[in-house]
């Protein structure tokens, strides 16, 4: 019976992202909103957690204003979604049973969903936005928007585990979105289309390992699919382009990291000389300004943890703590990023990060990694590489623009490897890049094995049908291994503890020297994971202080 929830839930949350998203393009008067379910289901995802962080400036997202949020669409858009219900049946069935498929059994993110996924989520559910709680916990500084997206799903119709099942649709609304683009188009955009699919299909198969990353990571080559369609489709619309702001937004609400993805927009704005003053511009633009304002109030730092972008006479400045002093947060994650428990020899952390000191480690630890999760990909351009048409010019994007799309991922690319050289953190920079070198040998004219059209689009297809039967028979035998191992909340993802029975933490209150509850801490289990709020794992937090103003929690640090 439970699976059988799971699937209907699953459902229910197709139909409501879809609504939601159907509003969003309504608003905007976007095109094509009759002919794409699934992009409303994109725009869905937007929606619903930019209005759930907006709405936190002032309010706990309690289980009636979820309800409000998820379902007050319905009341403007209802017409649309009657005259649609054929299509939006249709969808949501099939984003249900794939999103299902993939979080049934499963775990939560492996550790960062105990740490601050889970946590950060229940915090929104129980209060308002706090000042400085990132004094608690340090990655609480750069939480992403999914966390705001999944506590929009925690009511009593999806009850608390409501806030797993929106990472799963994305996945399936993505898949979905790129298959039928894929479909679509011809060429060397279907070229592209099929190396992005393929990426998400071989390497973002598994619940578990949906974090903030995978998400991120997806947007980010939907940004790229709609900037190409938009420059080399006959019969593209503006639609398009507005799909290219609105997911570069999300991308970088999503994880920061990216951030370069806003280059992707502006080379539109100026090379197609769109209007810079619209409404999706002004909205886009208030929603980042207000996720700045966010990251000040939790960290007191525009972007956490960037030491320069802190302001150190808050009262809740991190600059004081002992937990999230952006400093040696930036430090120390750049650190681990370039393989640091690895490194042998005594030598501190701010020398090991210079001069390259850390590449021979890194080279035999995370670069490992890296090749591993890339062979596949570099071996499908290699044979695509062998067989693509050399005599069409169908296969050839303008040498400039192909030009423009290697430098930019170049970039990206080296950014990366000089900051936070690990595969997760630039999974779709490097995917970007190895694609993108594919694109300018295209223009090469080199002679090659020389498949026709015809052939070549049936071998793309079946590489993608082997592909999802791949993905199907993991998931299934995972399911059937695990089927018989009872636990907590089975058969849903385990978000209660990484134990084999998900047993659930049974908080410690730390209370203040004036016996006000400050915060809890987990027990018996180490991590917060779903529990009660705010919660921190952080066995750092001393002589933290806590103050209300105007009904604002204030975490801070006396200096």
């Amino acid at each position: 019976m439970e699976y059988l929830l799971i699937v209907i839930l699953n459902f229910i949350s197709c139909i409501i992202l879809i609504s939601n998203g159907t509003l969003l393009k309504t608003l905007f008067n976007l095109k094509n909103i009759d002919n794409d379910i699934i992009e409303s289901g994109l725009y869905g995802f937007i929606l619903i957690s930019t209005t759930t962080f907006i709405l936190n400036f002032f309010f706990k997202i309690s289980n009636y204003l979820s309800l409000f949020l998820l379902f007050l669409p319905f009341f403007f858009i209802y017409k649309k979604i009657f005259f649609l219900y054929n299509k939006i049946f249709y969808y949501s069935l099939v984003g249900s049973l794939i999103s299902s498929l993939i979080m049934i059994l499963d775990w939560t993110n492996r550790p960062d969903a105990g740490l601050y996924h889970l946590p950060y989520t229940n915090i929104i559910n129980d209060s308002k936005i706090i000042f400085g709680v990132a004094n608690l916990e340090f990655r609480f500084g750069h939480a992403s928007i999914l966390q705001y997206l999944s506590a929009a799903f925690n009511n009593q119709i999806f009850t608390n585990k409501g806030i797993l099942i929106p990472l799963s649709n994305i996945f399936a609304f993505s898949v979905i979105y790129i298959f039928n683009l894929f479909l679509k188009n011809n060429g060397v955009l279907k070229i592209i289309f099929f190396l992005f699919l393929f990426n998400i299909l071989y390497s973002m198969n598994r619940y578990s390992g949906f974090g903030n990353d995978d998400p991120a990571h997806i947007f980010f080559y939907l940004v790229i699919c709609n900037y190409l369609i938009t420059f080399y489709c006959k019969n593209n619309n503006h639609n398009h382009y507005q799909n290219v702001i609105f997911f570069s937004v999300f991308v970088f609400l999503i994880k920061p990291f990216l951030i370069f993805i806003f280059f992707i927009p502006l080379f539109l704005l100026i090379s197609k000389k769109i209007k810079l003053i619209t409404k999706v511009n002004i909205l886009c633009f208030t929603i980042i300004l207000l996720w700045f304002l966010k990251n000040i109030i939790v960290s007191s730092c525009i972007v956490y943890p960037a030491p320069k972008s802190c302001f150190k006479s808050f009262q809740w400045t991190t600059i004081n703590s002992a937990v999230a002093n952006p400093s040696r947060v930036k430090r120390t994650s750049e650190a681990w990023a370039k393989a640091w428990p690895n490194k042998k020899g005594d030598i501190t952390q701010t020398e090991y990060i210079k001069n390259f000191n850390w590449l021979k480690v890194w080279k035999n630890s995370h670069f490992k990694i890296v090749l591993k999760e890339t062979i596949p990909q570099i071996i499908m351009i290699i044979i695509l590489f062998m067989i693509i048409p050399s005599h069409s010019d169908n296969y050839r994007l303008n040498k400039n623009k192909s030009l423009v799309i290697f430098l930019f991922s170049l970039f990206c690319i080296s950014f990366w490897f000089l900051k936070f050289p690990t595969y997760r953190y630039g999974q779709s920079y490097i995917i970007l890049f190895l694609n993108s070198i594919l694109i300018l040998f295209l223009n090469l004219k080199i002679k090659n094995f020389n498949f026709s059209i015809n052939n070549l689009n049936k071998f793309l297809s079946s590489i993608l049908v082997i592909l999802c039967i791949g993905v199907l028979a993991k998931n299934v035998i995972r399911i059937n291994k695990n089927f018989n191992n009872k636990y907590i909340d089975y058969p849903w993802p385990k978000m209660n503890s990484f134990t084999d029975k998900n047993t659930k933490n049974k908080n410690i209150p730390v209370y203040s020297e004036d016996k006000k509850l400050l915060y809890f801490k987990p027990y018996p289990y180490t991590l917060c994971m779903s529990s009660e709020s705010p919660c921190t794992s952080n066995n750092n937090v001393h002589n933290i202080k806590l103050r209300s103003k105007y009904g604002y929690k204030i975490y801070y640090y006396e200096n």
